[in-house]
């Protein structure tokens, strides 16, 4: 079982590298990728799409992605 904070930056990962770019959205990553990450980490919490709101945080914060532009987009980096 994998943290939130490694299944997100690996469905990150998944997501730019199926499209080859390095930019991404919030709603591209719970349409594309929420599915598995909730498989990822057994969560069982009644808002995961919150959870993940969260953690793109943490990992913007980390250094892992940068907002790109006020409309949400994101870089992984």
């Amino acid at each position: 079982m994998n943290t939130w904070q490694e299944a997100v930056l690996g469905a990150v990962r998944n997501l730019c590298r199926r499209h080859n770019f390095s930019i991404f959205t919030r709603q591209m990553l719970i349409d594309e990728e929420l599915d598995p990450i909730i498989q990822e980490t057994h969560s069982s919490g009644a808002t995961p799409a919150q959870t993940m709101s969260r953690v793109l945080q943490e990992l913007r914060e980390m250094g892992y992605i940068e907002f790109v532009d006020d409309q949400g987009a994101y870089r992984l980096t």
